[in-house]
């Protein structure tokens, strides 16, 4: 028995003559294949049927009285969403009316007498094509639902580079309007710059004019415009589709990677600085004293670097709580900001040690004035919530080239000075010089 390929059931055939003695043989030759037959005496009659049920094929005569062939065929054709094929029978030799036929939307048309071995192939091959084609469709709908669906922008592209399809998601991403884009070439509505370069002309399906481009082309963290002229980042992915070895297409695939940029950038951040007092951290200043020092050595000047150690906090924290600590942890990260040029910097090391980077000085007694700064700053008292505190610093002070040759060098000799005003009763800057070194008088 022959069954639907898409539901599994028997096929239906609606048969619209009005000789009765053809609608029984017809019927009778039908069933014997194994079809269901459903028959309409004439064409108003035949539409009633269409409009109550489906069928899977329409076989109708051209010449009946009243509503003729052609005429049911094109309301058939007009009036239904998902219309079946309809195949014409006729006694006439009438290439009029057979025009009128394929024009109404007719498949086919076979004449009589029927020769049911001619009759029998023609409806396999009619089903046969018919149900492929709903098939066919029913995989582009799910196929198109799945890319619609989809949180990635894709495109697909003819050809000459027209926009064939677009999902919601580009449509969102890049500000349009199906109807937008639709038609339009994909070079003016994919406008891309590549990381470094705020030139958005590059191609966004080089295999449309490069005939030996044959691979997807990759663009990573490219940026791509919007319709109202702002950018974001993105992957961008264009895969050219060939059958054989002609052209036929391309497949754009891209992703908005502002998210993830961000999220980087938030990575970096945190792995760099003190997320107490939000100063770079120890990590960052091991990466950048070197080169600053680098920098001085190129164009010969000096460089200061001063390391600070808060006095008498650990009784603040000791007797009021590290809730209280972190605050004057945060005071001072605030101060230490205030008295310094954009040019130069500061980093928390940990605990309650500071460095300060001085790019800009030219002079050494630049970098006393800033020490002196920054004593005076820390000695003011400090609020932390019901509290009143009250610190100060001792700084010790390592100038390049002066007493160093190198970051690790520079940063020991900070630390020895610092413990050297530590010893000379605190709250004061001390410079390096070999005889404040350990085990030598001062």
């Amino acid at each position: 028995m022959t069954v639907s390929l898409l539901s599994g059931a028997t096929p239906v055939i609606l048969i619209v003559d009005d000789d009765e003695v053809i609608r029984m043989l017809m019927r009778q030759f039908l069933e014997a294949e194994g079809y269901a037959v459903v028959e309409a005496e004439d064409g108003r009659a035949a539409l009633e049927k269409v409009a109550e049920q489906s069928f899977d094929l329409v076989i109708l005569d051209i010449a009946m009285p009243g509503i003729d062939g052609p005429s049911v065929c094109e309301h058939i054709r007009s009036s239904m969403t998902d219309p079946p094929p309809v195949l014409m029978i006729t006694a006439l030799d009438d290439e009029k009316s057979i025009e009128r036929s394929y024009g109404a939307g007719a498949v086919d048309y076979i004449r009589k007498p029927l020769r049911w071995a001619v009759l029998k192939n023609r409806i396999r091959y009619i089903l046969g094509s018919h149900r492929a084609k709903q098939e066919l469709e029913l995989l582009s709908r799910n196929y198109e639902m799945i890319l619609d669906a989809a949180a990635n922008g894709i495109c697909g592209v003819d050809d000459r580079g027209a926009i064939s399809y677009i999902n919601p998601a580009a449509l969102k991403m890049l500000g349009y309007t199906n109807d937008e884009v639709r038609g339009e070439k994909c070079s003016e509505i994919f406008k891309i710059s590549l990381p470094g370069s705020d030139d958005f002309s590059e191609a966004c399906c080089p295999y449309l004019t490069q005939p030996d481009q044959r691979s997807t082309v990759c663009y990573d963290e490219a940026r791509m415009l919007r319709k109202d002229g702002t950018s974001f980042p993105v992957d961008f992915r264009s895969t050219p589709i060939r059958q054989g070895q002609r052209l036929v297409g391309g497949v754009l695939v891209f992703q908005d990677v502002t998210e993830r940029q961000e999220a980087a950038e938030l990575i970096r951040y945190m792995a760099n600085h003190d997320p107490l007092t939000n100063l770079p951290n120890r990590n960052y200043f091991r990466r950048r004293l070197p080169q600053a020092v680098s920098l001085a050595k190129r164009y010969g000047r000096i460089l200061c670097l001063l390391f600070i150690d808060l006095d008498r906090f650990k009784p603040i924290n000791d007797q009021f709580g590290h809730g209280v600590g972190d605050i004057v942890l945060m005071q001072v990260g605030e101060r230490l900001r205030s008295v310094l040029r954009t040019s130069d910097s500061v980093c928390r090391l940990g605990g309650d040690e500071f460095v300060i980077l001085l790019e800009s000085t030219d002079t050494l007694e630049g970098a006393t004035r800033v020490a002196q700064k920054v004593i005076d700053s820390l000695n003011e008292p400090i609020e932390a919530g019901d509290h009143i505190c009250f610190i100060g610093a001792s700084i010790g002070i390592s100038v390049f080239p002066n007493d160093c040759s190198d970051a690790e060098t520079m940063l020991r000799h900070a630390d020895i000075a610092m413990y050297e005003a530590k010893k000379k009763g605190r709250n004061c800057w001390q410079l390096y010089a070999p005889l404040t070194s350990p085990g030598q008088s001062s």
